[in-house]
Parts: structure tokens; sequence; C-alpha cells
């Protein structure tokens, strides 16, 4: 179990934003902008599920960009 408890939330989506989250606050931390952008995520889970096969994939025309989702 991680120290900071993200492994042992039930759903996938919620593990995703809590990542998303702590990797912002860290970016706040460190003088980086943390403005997140969801939909330059390739895909999210949908919310209450752990399907895959449920998964939102982010349409993206130019291609995915490579690097994280920040502003």
């Amino acid at each position: 179990m991680a120290a900071n408890g993200i492994s042992t939330l039930q759903y996938k989506r919620q593990r995703q934003e809590a990542k998303l989250a702590a990797a912002a606050e860290k970016r706040a931390k460190d003088g980086k902008p943390s403005k997140l952008v969801k939909a330059r995520l390739p895909s999210l889970y949908a919310p209450g599920q752990n399907d895959t096969a449920k998964k939102k994939n982010n349409e993206h025309k130019k291609g995915i960009k490579v690097g994280r989702p920040w502003k």
C-alpha cells in the first residue's frame, strides 16, 4: 500500500484523478504551471467503472502530443 492511499481507491477513475491531483500539487510546490487539461489525456475511465472497455478515449484530431497534460 502506498503512503498516499491512492492504490486503495476502489475505481480506476478515482485513482487517475488522485494521481493527477498529487502531481498538480507537487508541480505547484516546484513553481511550475499546475493547470491540468483533462482533454489532453489519451483516455479516462468512466466514473464508478473498472471496465477497460467502457473507458472514454479523447478525440485528438492532430494526434496525441508527447508529454504531460499540463497547460
